[in-house]
């Protein structure tokens, strides 16, 4: 790979530490943010049954044939994974400067004081959607380059909602939503999110955000990744989700995926014989 100019490099390791750096958090997004497109070449291959399950040592012999066939059909009938833009190497050299930044907001401690979301929200920058996506996923020619370094992809802001429908036990996040910050009183515009981990219901996790009317300003949260500079975490993505775009909404999703448990009768309340009528075309059941 050295031959071909290529460095092979992977993501560090936490070796029972309880957070990564900044540069390590930072190093290892650079990393993931490459990486996809090894995943989704991977995913195109599997498609073929062939390669989804596991291969008898017997045909190891055609393997690369096999594999030589199943690439050419990919690349001649599949789009490409991902086309050149001209904001692509504005879109490097940004992030390569973030990698090399430290994270100001880790090292601030303070008291707080817990309030309703709607104290600050007028203090809090607006977005719209396509101000919270990622440049290399817009399609407008003109983008604004400030918040490309909150997310750095639209991963963290896909999970955004699921961690907000968590918090609040519910799906209709344009309801009356009682939405508690913590609020620094020494620095008013220092605010911390609660958000419980998706893998512990034990372990909750603190996304701190600093911020104007106009911009975000800096983040830290102390999950694994929230140090790093280059992009947020997904506890962060869901805070600013919510409070700079979803909490300015009024029209509910037609049907979100927590309600599809309402189409379902709770087994429980049918008897166990279940009485049809010869006009229509059921059977009559017995629950065994």
């Amino acid at each position: 790979m050295k031959a071909l100019g290529l460095q092979a490099t992977m993501p560090s390791f936490l070796d029972g530490r309880r957070q990564f750096s900044a540069e390590e958090a930072n190093k290892s997004r650079c990393i993931t943010k490459i990486r996809w497109v090894v995943e989704v070449a991977n995913r195109r291959l599997k498609q073929f049954k062939y390669f989804a399950n596991t291969i008898q040592n017997s045909s190891l012999v055609y393997l690369e044939s096999d594999m030589s066939i199943a690439c050419a059909l990919i690349n001649h009938y599949q789009p490409p994974m991902a086309r050149s833009k001209l904001e692509d190497e504005e879109i490097g050299v940004q992030i390569m400067q973030l990698r090399q930044q430290k994270n100001k907001i880790q090292l601030r401690f303070s008291l707080w004081e817990i309030i309703n979301h709607t104290e600050i929200i007028d203090g809090f920058p607006i977005m719209t959607q396509d101000d919270l996506g990622d440049l290399i996923f817009c399609n407008k020619s003109s983008f604004n380059f400030s918040q490309l370094s909150i997310f750095i992809g639209v991963f963290q802001l896909k999970r955004a909602r699921s961690y907000a429908e968590e918090r609040w036990s519910t799906t209709n996040l344009t309801g009356d939503v009682a939405y508690s910050v913590h609020r620094c009183k020494i620095i008013p515009n220092l605010i911390r999110i609660p958000t419980q981990s998706a893998h512990s219901n034990r372990v909750t996790y603190h996304s701190t955000i600093h911020f104007t009317n106009q911009a975000i300003l800096g983040w830290w949260c102390d999950c694994f990744t929230g140090a790093r500079f280059l992009g947020c975490c997904s506890h962060i993505a869901s805070a600013i989700w919510f409070l700079s775009y979803q909490q300015w909404q009024t029209q509910q999703r037609h049907m979100s995926s927590g309600e599809y448990k309402n189409l379902a009768t709770d087994s429980i309340q049918v008897s166990d014989f279940y009485v049809s009528s010869d006009d229509d075309d059921s059977q009559r059941y017995t629950l065994t």
